[in-house]
């Protein structure tokens, strides 16, 4: 019987979080919104250029003795 109750108190601490969630979001000025998209944790991020990966030919210490291992039996 335990476990039911803290199973429903659980699922409604979660209900009341989301909640408070979608409340706080619908009732948020838009002035506020746009001044902590220029000034909050993520201000821009979306203005950054993406980095292009550096490729670099890979080099075996084996030398050409390592060749494809598939499939090869003994």
């Amino acid at each position: 019987m335990d476990l039911v109750s803290l199973a429903l108190f659980g699922a409604a601490v979660v209900g009341l979080g989301a909640a408070a969630t979608v409340m706080i979001a619908k009732w948020l000025p838009q002035s506020a919104i746009d001044q902590a998209g220029q000034h909050g944790r993520f201000a821009g991020l979306g203005e950054a250029p993406l980095a292009q990966p550096v490729r670099q030919p890979v080099r075996s210490h084996l030398g050409p003795k390592v060749g494809a291992q598939v499939g090869r039996v003994g």
